[in-house]
């Protein structure tokens, strides 16, 4: 009896097989009909299929006569996995449907049975090619050293053979293990535009290549009867270009040039049989003719480059007269009919208005066309609009069940949230700006995602940017899928997530936040998470409430990038704002950094050593310093250490991106790297340039311990980890730091647990501190490094406070009298006044944002003091 059929009773999943372009597999789950897998690609999702095929020829063998229910899969690979690149395939088996529902886990479970893993690699090298404005120029990379080397092929855009040309070798490693680079520079006289390149079978990523566009053109003149002009790609003058006329702003009309003109080429100076059709009259739109003053613009279609001479404003008298001209019509009685709010409502749609009568009647009429759900009800806040919104909700009154809340003043976007949340009758709560356009019926498929899991508590959509400028939806950019957290400064800061970042632009996908310009969650959820945190005006408290919901709540938030609706992107933060209300903007950023701020420190670290959870797709990355080589086959004995150091990292962190440094590729640039392990004693960690303020650099001792402890910046690592014993013990008299020695099970030491991420703690030197300020606050930190934590000095009058980021930041008082601080407290660590002279604090005014202490702060209370603050975090005022 073979494997599977042992297995005949267990869900079953074979191992992945790329077989003539396409992806094969079969699986097996007792008792179902109808099973699913889910196919990732380096961790972005291809597709989610229904095994239906039969179970490949490869599988039949071993299958036997296992369950008829077994069933196979084939799914065609997309184009971009054959560029000689490594991949990551990874099949998952889905969880059956469950035909009732369950009591809900008390921990979280992944919504498959299996997963296998594939790496792929269709060739040996891959390589990228850029255009310039004289040159093509680019790499390949190649998983061997090639002997001889391979050269490169040149062929149009239809394949045909032009010639070859050689590649230039880089003489040393990239850093990375059997990677070896050569480079290319080809001069773009007399090629074809767009140029294909290929290495063997392997076309580099950006072919086909062809320079950025030089875009010219004139709008010559505007006549009744036709709009005339010229315009053209000047590195491409005989490919037509794509061409757009705008009246008022607003799309009019696609078009191409139509006409040769011999007069701009040689205007131009440029042969006449270069010069492809470039020239343009077009019929004036009928818009035009109405009588009215009207701008009109001709801009080229892939880009806001405007025609030389455009936004000319036009008037065409009108040469007829309507009927109502003549024969005055009665008008028709309007309407005056308010639709009742319905009594028990499914969803309550919140809105907040001020000045947006333009927005505002785009999203109502977009609502209407494509929405079929019934049971809504429309709880709209205007903030004392001066234009004619009330005018334009009382019309729409009677087309949508509206409940109008007007204030007579503007509010703050969380209280009058909070507000029409209080008055909301439905089930579920939909938080919407007025600037959205709906571009499909999404309500009941966001309403079935919540419905149907009960881990699911909030969802938002992708958002596409929309403007002024008469797009369409096609050319709408992407503005949100989500919301996520990167480094900024000394903090984490949220920001949208958009395709660029490698995010899930068509499937729907687990964030930590998503932004409230369209948000919808359970009504008795928004109340259990708290509502939205008053402290805020515009700004950052959909991102605040979105942490305290998932963790009050224990809820995923879910962002349906399969769904999509255009915003008018700032058009409710700004529009019609007092001078003041700018003022209060500034606070928000130090409202969420006050009250999340130390949370999202402590979190990222932790993220980044377990990536399954969503605050940041950043992926930890950790560089190692190792020398160059003499010659090409030799392993110097830093090398060959590094290498081992890097298959235990990987052993125990998979997630992890390793780097090497060797002095020949930038020794000191450390751009990206999270963690520096420096492992030769004469690398100066002073010079390093590019480092993120969460750098973290650790000192690897594998010999020359005498060497290492001469050295200036020998006591400057933030840890130290040793090969042995031995040179612990020879070492440890030298630093206040203990010193661990690395492990397999262990290779990084206590800096890299994600339960008790390290402290990092800034002590602040005020500016000609006497020699006793300074004496105290290194006794004090070498206290604090011989407990483990991460420790170092800062200027007390820095304008940005510490260089780095600090979960601590320590101030030293020696006055018996009275306690000062030259200072503003950071919103986002723990501040502590360190007063040893004080002699009550019952008669003492506290420094705002501080905590004093009289005795030497210890690494222990420190922790007991963090842990305090973060139980606090997610709190609502």
């Amino acid at each position: 009896m073979t494997s599977i059929q042992k297995q005949a009773l267990t869900p079953y999943l074979s191992p992945i097989l790329v077989h003539h372009e396409l992806l094969r597999g079969c699986a097996f789950i007792p008792g179902e009909k109808h099973i699913r897998v889910a196919i990732f690609i380096d961790g972005s999702i291809l597709t989610e299929i229904d095994c239906e095929s039969p179970i490949p020829e490869i599988y039949q063998k071993a299958f036997g006569q296992l369950s008829d229910t077994a069933r196979g899969f084939l799914v065609p690979l997309p184009a971009r996995v054959f560029d000689g690149a490594q991949h990551e395939f990874i099949i998952r088996l889905c969880k059956p449907k469950q035909k009732t529902m369950v009591t809900k886990p008390s921990v979280p479970q992944q919504p498959w049975l299996l997963e296998n893993r594939l790496d792929f690699r269709h060739g040996d090298c891959h390589g990228q090619v850029t255009a310039t404005a004289q040159s093509y120029q680019g790499w390949v990379a190649f998983s061997q050293r090639p002997h001889p080397l391979p050269q490169l092929t040149l062929s149009n855009e239809q394949g045909q053979f032009i010639k070859q040309i050689s590649l230039i070798p880089v003489p040393t490693e990239t850093g990375r293990p059997d990677n070896y680079l050569a480079t290319f520079r080809i001069s773009r006289a007399d090629l074809p535009i767009p140029l294909r390149i290929h290495c063997g079978e392997i076309e580099l990523n950006g072919s086909p290549c062809q320079p950025p566009k030089k875009l010219i053109g004139f709008l010559e003149k505007f006549e009744e009867h036709a709009i005339h002009g010229w315009a053209f790609d000047m590195h491409q003058p005989a490919n037509p270009v794509e061409l757009i006329l705008k009246i008022d702003g607003q799309l009019a009309q696609r078009f191409r040039p139509n006409s040769r003109r011999p007069d701009v080429a040689k205007y131009l100076k440029l042969p006449e049989e270069q010069l492809g059709i470039v020239g343009f009259h077009i019929t004036p739109p009928e818009i035009l003719f109405n009588g009215e003053t009207h701008q009109i613009s001709v801009e080229f279609a892939e880009s806001d480059h405007l025609l030389h001479g455009s936004r000319q404003h036009v008037q065409i008298p009108r040469a007829y007269l309507s009927l109502e001209e003549i024969i005055p019509l009665p008008k028709q009685p309007r309407a005056t009919t308010i639709i009742a709010r319905p009594h028990a409502p499914k969803v309550s749609v919140i809105i907040l208005n001020r000045d947006g009568e333009a927005p505002l009647s785009a999203l109502l009429e977009s609502w209407e066309k494509h929405n079929s759900l019934a049971e809504i009800e429309f709880i709209i806040v205007d903030h004392a609009s001066a234009d004619g919104s009330m005018k334009l909700l009382k019309y729409w009154q009677s087309r949508l069940p509206i409940h109008l809340i007007p204030l007579s003043y503007n509010d703050s976007f969380s209280a009058s949230c909070n507000r029409a949340a209080s008055e909301a009758r439905g089930q579920f709560l939909l938080f919407m700006n007025n600037d959205i356009v709906w571009l499909q019926d999404a309500l009941p498929a966001m309403l079935k995602t919540l419905e149907s899991d009960p881990e699911i508590g909030m969802l938002g959509l992708k958002l596409l940017k929309s403007t002024d400028n008469g797009q369409l939806p096609g050319q709408a950019s992407v503005q949100h899928l989500g919301v996520r957290f990167k480094l900024s400064g000394t903090a984490y800061w949220p920001y949208e997530v958009t395709p660029d970042q490698g995010e899930a632009e068509y499937a729907p996908q687990v964030v930590p936040a998503v932004t409230a310009a369209v948000m919808l969650c359970h009504k008795n959820d928004f109340y259990q998470a708290g509502q939205f945190d008053s402290s805020y005006f515009y700004g950052f408290e959909d991102i605040e409430f979105c942490l305290r919901f998932s963790h009050r709540l224990n809820k995923k938030i879910i962002c349906r990038n399969d769904l999509s609706a255009l915003h008018r992107h700032g058009h409710t933060r700004l529009s019609g704002r007092a001078t003041d209300i700018f003022d209060r903007l500034v606070n928000n950023a130090d409202v969420l950094q006050t009250h999340a701020g130390l949370w999202l420190k402590r979190n990222y670290w932790a993220c980044l050593i377990d990536p399954s959870h969503p605050l940041t797709v950043d992926q930890l990355t950790i560089g190692l310093i190792i020398d160059d080589v003499i010659t090409s086959h030799e392993a110097t004995p830093l090398r060959a250490r590094a290498s081992k150091l890097a298959r235990q990292i990987l052993r125990c962190y998979p997630t992890v991106r390793i780097v090497f440094l060797p002095p020949s590729r930038g020794w000191y640039h450390l751009r990206n790297i999270h963690c520096l392990i420096v492992g030769h004693p004469e690398y100066d960690i002073g010079m390093t340039t590019f480092r993120r303020a969460d750098l973290l650099i650790l000192a690897w001792i594998g010999d020359q311990a005498k060497l290492w402890a001469r050295m200036p910046w020998w006591p400057h690592f933030d840890g130290y980890f040793a090969a042995n014993t031995a040179i612990i013990k020879q070492l440890a008299p030298t630093l206040p730091n203990p010193i661990t020695r690395t492990t397999a099970a262990s290779p990084l030491g206590p800096l890299f647990n994600p339960h008790k991420p390290p402290l990092r703690i800034a002590l602040l030197i005020p500016p000609k501190a006497p020699n006793q300020h300074k004496t105290n606050l290194n006794i004090l930190q070498q206290s604090l490094k011989s407990e483990g934590a991460v420790v170092w000095q800062d200027p007390l009058d820095a304008p940005d406070g510490p260089t780095r980021v600090a979960d601590v930041c320590i101030a030293l008082c020696l006055n018996q009298r009275s306690l000062r601080v030259d200072c503003k407290p950071q919103t986002h660590t723990l501040n502590i006044l360190w007063a040893p002279r004080i002699q009550s604090q019952s008669d003492t005014l506290l420094p705002a944002g501080w905590q004093i202490v009289k005795q030497m702060p210890q690494v222990a209370w420190l922790h007991h003091k963090i842990e305090n603050a973060l139980g606090n975090t997610f709190r609502s005022s």
